[in-house]
């Protein structure tokens, strides 16, 4: 039965409420009335009922400051506003503030009919649900709670805690996910349903004598975990039920599933735990190409794959420049690199992983966040990623959301972020020249890779690092050399150069002329005040 209250300071309005709603037909039954906000807050709270009838206009509290009360203290209640055709632009703004409903007074008998045939079907679905999910919560059970269970207190769990049937039985552990994503929530009830599916093939597989415990997987690695477990596992026979399992998920969820599964091993809480890492590991060897996969412990070694660093400096570059298109591709080849040839599954995580980690360490350089450009934070991005299958699903979230947002955070800030750093690194240089300045000192300042700053200054500047700071200390020489006092290899210390015979070479390379004979061109008949070295130099 579902209980109903109703809050109206007319008496009248009540009475024809509660003599038009035909209780027992609907399973409704009344849990109090109320002439007053205040008396009816107070009331709702002592018997928070399921359904609430709403007069807008009330003394104490009114409708629209009571329903703004009622969604933080009971957030499951359907309420459904009562009011005159006066007060119908209050009404909507009410229905805004999370009410369900609304009926018009004089209330017409169909109107009530209606609605309150609505309010009863979304409490029964509402009702169903949390059925559902408590069953699921129910079917997951100690298998859940042991691998929740923190591994120092786990592990030591004795054997006594499984329950009746597990104990001194071998047992396997698979990990499952679907072999492509989808934005679609998750069925609530999905392990439920699944389990009901499998006792309908009890007999069918091992004689009808094994257990098996699912649970949503702890960290959200794998879509969903189980384990089974039998007196015995011959492989003809476990492998059949694991095909059952898959063929199970596909009809319920209407896509292929892989499966890691582990070696059979005791039925134990610390072995359990282990066969769960064994499971995740097998299920991230799975190739890219492959669908339908049971794959067992022994493929999941994973080999590290070379992470093709060079497309991500690219990538990271184009982000910087505010070039859409050529991120987009870089994206793309980077991906298409990472999850190319005989790519695992792990393997491409792996790399999407990286890509992230990149993303937000370019971030950080600049006083920013991922969460601050696309409301997410790496590690909610990353696992975001890791939900996916192939490189197209990972290709939709980084090009389709990831790199517009940073783009667009780029547009708002009014300057591009690859050009505040080349800015930067010019300025620095131009005020530091005369200090042993280098590339990959530049790079850790801005926390970025010194390939990719050596890139973004020559494209913002069109000079390398190198050749930009020797043009700023040449050109500051010149000044320098045009103070008679000031001797050449002084000039050479104060512009950065501790060698003299190096800096010569370096003007000389640059200007065409030795230190001196420019010298004598700038101060015609004046005596060169020379090095010990210049004579090398003529």
């Amino acid at each position: 039965m579902y209980r109903v209250m109703l809050a109206d300071d007319e008496r009248w309005v009540r009475r024809g409420l509660i003599q038009s709603i035909p209780w027992e037909e609907l399973g409704l039954v009344l849990a109090g009335e109320a002439a007053d906000g205040q008396d009816a807050y107070e009331l709702l709270l002592a018997e928070r009922p399921d359904l609430l009838f709403l007069d807008m206009r009330m003394p104490g509290l009114d409708g629209k400051e009571l329903l703004a009360l009622l969604h933080a203290e009971l957030p499951e209640l359907l309420t459904i506003v009562v009011s005159g055709y006066s007060d119908f632009e209050y009404t909507q703004q009410a229905i805004r503030h999370h009410a369900f409903d609304y009926l018009l007074k004089p209330v017409k008998k169909e109107e009530l009919a209606a609605v309150l045939e609505k309010a009863v079907a979304e409490l029964a679905r509402r009702s169903d649900e949390r059925r559902r999910a408590a069953a699921a919560r129910q079917d997951a059970g100690w298998f859940r709670d042991l691998l929740l269970t923190p591994p120092a207190l786990g592990d030591a769990l004795p054997e006594a805690d499984l329950p009746e049937g597990w104990k001194d039985r071998q047992a396997v552990v698979f990990a499952g996910r679907p072999d492509t994503y989808r934005e679609q929530a998750e069925t609530p009830d999905r392990l439920t349903r699944l389990r009901e599916g499998l006792e309908r093939q009890r007999p069918f597989h091992l004689g009808g004598h094994w257990g098996c415990a699912l649970s949503p997987a702890p960290d959200g690695r794998a879509e969903l975990i189980g384990a089974i477990a039998a007196a015995e596992l011959p492989p003809a026979e476990l492998q059949r039920l694991l095909a059952a399992v898959q063929a199970e998920l596909q009809r319920l969820d209407g896509r292929s599933w892989s499966l890691g599964v582990s070696e059979p091993m005791p039925a134990a809480p610390r072995t359990l735990r282990r066969g769960l890492e064994a499971a995740w590991t097998a299920l991230a060897s799975r190739r890219l190409d492959r669908r339908e996969a049971i794959l067992s412990a022994p493929e999941g070694s994973m080999a590290v794959s070379a992470y093709p660093q060079q497309r991500e400096q690219a990538l990271l570059l184009a982000l910087e420049l505010g070039d859409r298109a050529s991120a987009e591709r870089e994206c793309r080849l980077l991906l298409e690199t990472v999850g190319g040839g005989e790519a695992t599954l792990g393997q491409l995580h792996q790399g999407a992983s990286a890509l992230i980690h990149a993303l937000d360490r370019q971030l950080r350089g600049h006083a920013l966040s991922l969460q601050d450009v696309c409301g997410r934070t790496s590690q909610e991005l990353t696992e975001s990623l890791r939900r996916r299958s192939g490189v197209g699903e990972l290709l939709d979230l980084l090009v389709g959301e990831l790199i517009p947002a940073l783009l667009t955070a780029q547009l708002r800030s009014g300057v591009s972020p690859g050009a505040r750093i080349a800015e930067e690194v010019r300025e620095l240089i131009e005020r530091h020249y005369d200090q042993p300045l280098s590339l990959p000192q530049m790079a850790e300042r801005h926390h970025v890779h010194p390939d990719y700053l050596s890139r973004l200054f020559k494209r913002a500047t069109g000079y390398t690092f190198v050749d930009y700071l020797v043009e700023i200390r040449v050109r500051r020489a010149i000044e320098l050399m045009q103070v008679p006092s000031y001797k050449n290899y002084e000039i050479a210390r104060k512009v950065g150069y501790e060698d003299y015979r190096y800096f010569s070479q370096i003007f000389k390379k640059k200007t065409g002329q030795t230190i001196g004979a420019y010298r004598a061109g700038l101060n015609p008949g004046a005596a060169v005040q020379d090095s010990p070295h210049h004579e090398e130099e003529k």
